[in-house]
């Protein structure tokens, strides 16, 4: 081997090293504009209706089958309430994941 041939070899990892520094760089670079994108982002209010509780407005001296009726129509009324909430939720994160990074 000659000296220019290896000066020329070991230059190659020196020329090579730079190159992925810039990489890293812009890709670091990259990340943090999308991360701050996606802190920015503001997400919406719950809605008022999955913030409300429900009662079975059962009230001492209701006989026994009327309260077992407000009692199961309280819980139809409180799951339909989570359903409605759970999908709106669901629609929500699906629609944040379609978007992706902004």
């Amino acid at each position: 081997m000659t000296r220019k041939s290896i000066l020329k070899v070991l230059w190659i990892p020196v020329y090579l090293s730079a190159c992925g520094q810039t990489d890293i760089a812009r890709i670091r670079a990259a990340g943090e504009a999308v991360g701050d994108a996606r802190a920015e982002q503001v997400l919406p209010d719950l809605p008022e209706d999955c913030r409300r509780l429900s009662y079975s407005g059962v009230r001492e001296g209701d006989r026994l089958d009327v309260a077992v009726l407000k009692a199961d129509a309280a819980l139809v009324r409180q799951n339909a309430r989570t359903t409605r909430c759970a999908d709106w939720y669901d629609q929500l994160q699906a629609g944040l994941q379609q978007d992706g990074p902004l």
